[in-house]
């Protein structure tokens, strides 16, 4: 088991890991600047070597070696004649800001190392008569683990620099300074990792930068067991990198006033996942859950419209009551402002009514899509064309009342079976005994009238139409397609009317288009700004 030494409050606290600690935090919680206080100011900074997110990655393609003592002090200190107390000098006294170019230096370390190591080897092949292992060196390992996050690629070591080529093809061969971004980062970490002390503390700020996300986490993993008798520090905000470290001690940064944090360990939570945990503990902002997928249009009107939110979709209306409730529910968030919005679908004001109850609000439409069909959002559309507003807009409710009425029975028919699941769910489950239980179902189900209930929805549905109701067509009518299947009305290719709509929300009609839309949150509008 690993310590690490932090700050809290007005003593030190000690963390306890077997390998590896993760942070993360919002931005502004301090992750930077506690990365410089656990290297230049903490009790264990004998120990420190810290990884900066500032960093150059220009990589010389040659070097000279120099005595192995003093590489090591240039690289880790900043100067060959210093030792850990000038760690400060070796950031310019700026150790969260400065800028810092030593890709030179660590070559200069690898090759030095390289140089010391042959040297030995080549005394113990004179004083020994019996045949003396080669070495393995710090730059072999490199090469080694270099090779199998990227097997594609190949380093070819040789004299005192390295070049690259692509594996299998001899003459596809170029320079170091010709390397990738990711090539070359993927060097330096595991240089600079080689290079941190015995059983030392690497502290990573941004462990994620330059990587692609499919080499993040076997690198780190790789790296760690390469260094075992290191622990390692990551600051992170990035939540794909945090979510697969599963095997880190996770802390939470949650302040920082300039002089001390304020931070505790997360606590694993089964009814939430990590993502969506270190998601939420990495944000300021007040969190909202809805339906949907990352990458649709209608989670993308939703963060356009919800900028001062953190906008999280989580697939099904279920799943966002979920999510919002087990947040809610958590000791360690639970004063968070969290939310959930979800589609009107064919709920009826009394679950409504519940719902909100637990900061969860209903779109006063059938589907978010229907969004797109708003009558002010058509109108701000037709403008932005030179298009007749009047005009296009008959065209539009001609459009949807006759698919309406196309699948009148079938739309009838999906909401009196959403009522009478409703009412079932009313069931009094405090019954004990067969005979009891029986007869509570029994009084349930000769309650429900489903005659009347669909008379009375089929009666709503007609009225709809018989008055051409616009806006209450969009609260009652389920067809996700709806808003695809009018932008020829508009003149717009076909389906690709909220992709205009978020294109210009995304542009200088947001606040017309928020204005337009914000009365049909319903409820939660009270909280949009």
């Amino acid at each position: 088991m690993k310590e690490l030494i932090l700050p809290k409050e007005n003593n030190n606290e000690s963390i306890e890991a077997t390998q590896s600690i993760l942070f993360v935090g919002a931005n502004g919680s301090g992750k930077t600047r506690l990365g410089t206080w656990i290297e230049i100011n903490s009790p264990q900074k004998h120990l420190v070597h810290r990884i900066s997110a500032q960093k150059s990655l220009s990589l010389p393609d040659s070097t000279t070696p120099q005595s192995i003592e003093q590489a090591e002090k240039d690289l880790l200190f900043g100067n060959p004649g210093w030792t850990y107390q000038n760690k400060a000098s070796k950031w310019q006294n700026k150790p969260a800001t400065a800028f810092l170019n030593d890709y030179q230096k660590l070559m200069v370390y690898l090759f030095s190392d390289e140089t010391e190591e042959n040297a030995k080897f080549k005394r113990a092949c004179k004083e020994s008569e019996e045949r003396v292992a080669p070495p393995i060196t710090k730059i072999d390992r490199v090469k080694e683990l270099w090779e199998t996050i990227l097997p594609h690629r190949e380093l070819v070591i040789g004299g005192l620099r390295i070049q690259t080529r692509v594996r299998g093809l001899e003459d596809k061969i170029y320079n170091s300074s010709e390397m990738s971004d990711g090539e070359r980062v993927i060097f330096y970490l595991i240089g600079q990792c080689l290079a941190a002390p015995k059983d030392g503390i690497i502290v990573i700020d941004e462990p994620e930068l330059h990587l692609h996300k499919s080499v993040q986490a076997p690198l780190w993993d790789a790296v760690e067991k390469l260094r075992d008798d290191c622990l390692f520090v990551y600051l992170t905000h990035d939540v794909d990198f945090a979510a697969a470290k599963e095997t880190a001690k996770r802390v939470w940064l949650k302040s920082f006033d300039g002089q001390k944090w304020e931070w505790e360990q997360i606590e694993d939570d089964e009814n939430l996942p990590d993502d969506l945990l270190i998601e939420v503990l990495g944000s300021r902002k007040p969190v909202v859950f809805v339906e949907g997928e990352n990458g649709s249009f209608d989670v993308s009107l939703y963060r356009e419209l919800l900028s001062d939110f953190l906008v999280i979709p989580r697939g099904s209306c279920t799943q966002v009551i979920q999510s919002v409730k087990a947040l809610k529910a958590n000791p360690q968030i639970h004063h968070l402002d969290v939310y959930g919005l979800i589609d009107r679908d064919r709920r009826v004001h009394a679950e409504i009514t519940k719902l909100e109850q637990d900061s969860i609000y209903v779109l006063s439409v059938a589907e978010v899509e229907n969004l797109f069909c708003a009558r002010e959002v058509l109108a701000i559309v037709s403008n932005r064309l030179a298009r007749d507003p009047a005009s296009d807009f008959d065209a539009v409710s001609n459009t949807v009342f006759g698919r309406l009425q196309g699948e009148l029975d079938h739309q009838v028919s999906l909401r009196v079976s959403s009522e009478v699941k409703f009412q079932l769910n009313m069931f009094d489950a405090s019954q004990t005994g067969a005979q009891n239980i029986n007869n509570a179902l029994q009084a349930l189900v000769s309650s429900i009238d489903v005659n009347q209930i669909y008379a009375d929805t089929d009666s709503l549905y007609r009225n709809v139409l018989n008055t051409k109701d616009y806006e209450q067509l969009l609260a009652l009518y389920n067809r996700k397609s709806l808003s695809s299947q009018v932008s020829n009305s508009l003149g717009l290719a076909n389906g690709s009317l909220p992709e205009t709509i978020v294109r210009l929300v995304r542009g200088d009609s947001k606040e017309e288009i928020k204005n337009a839309l914000k009365p049909y949150f319903g409820n939660f509008q009270q909280h949009m700004a």
